[in-house]
């Protein structure tokens, strides 16, 4: 099963005229949704302006909200390891609702003209690589369909080469450290449980970025 994730992206215009057909569903974050009319899922922060969501649904069509995604992001360890930019709220949305075997992104570039904003996150490429790790446990692929320069660290990927795309796996020994210093500093999604300190997130987005390597990520 295929997602497409949509970003507002300057470089998310040329998903416009796809083949939508080769996709699942598509996930739209924010204002993307105006970019196609075959998305599937519409994902918004409560910040967006009213006047900036869908107004009628066609079938099959779903609109998540922070209601349906913050409670994925606490599952999956809480914001501050997560991060909360609404990239990574829409690939653990996905990869816990959808349950696909293929995520793509295009127009999800972080620094980007446009692109969505992290809110809190110190490194997001380890956040992204934190994403990544829990995609391989569940057997999914996370692709970046843009060419444009990004700080995402997920293999490159074609429109005429999705079925090519195969999950990447981190290094175990690696991960279970990211996961240990984890642990080590506490659960800042369990009540009244307060955020690492600095130098500890620091520590831990070390740690995932050293759980990938070129040759890991390779597309098979």
């Amino acid at each position: 099963m295929k997602v497409l994730i949509l970003g507002v992206a300057q470089d998310a215009m040329r998903a416009v005229d796809w083949d939508g057909g080769l996709f699942d569903y598509i996930l739209a974050i924010e204002e993307a949704w105006h970019l196609r009319p075959d998305w599937t899922h519409m994902l918004h922060s409560d910040s967006l302006a009213p006047d900036d969501r869908p107004v009628l649904l066609e079938a099959g069509q779903q609109i998540v909200t922070e209601a349906d995604y913050e409670p994925v992001l606490t599952h999956f360890g809480g914001a501050a390891y997560t991060g909360s930019d609404l990239v990574l709220a829409a690939s653990y949305w996905a990869l816990a609702a959808l349950e696909p075997a293929q995520i793509f992104c295009m127009g999800c570039e972080f620094d980007a003209p446009g692109a969505s904003q992290s809110h809190g996150a110190r490194d997001l490429t380890a956040k992204a690589r934190r994403l990544e790790y829990f995609a391989s446990l569940c057997g999914c692929a996370i692709a970046n369909l843009s060419s444009e320069s990004s700080v995402l660290p997920f293999q490159r990927a074609t429109f005429d080469g999705l079925d090519q795309v195969r999950p990447a796996y981190p290094s175990e020994e690696a991960s279970m450290v990211a996961r240990q210093l984890e642990q080590q500093y506490g659960d800042p999604a369990s009540p009244n449980a307060q955020y690492p300190c600095a130098q500890g997130m620091a520590e831990i987005d070390a740690a995932w970025r050293r759980c990938f390597t070129l040759r890991d990520a390779a597309v098979a």
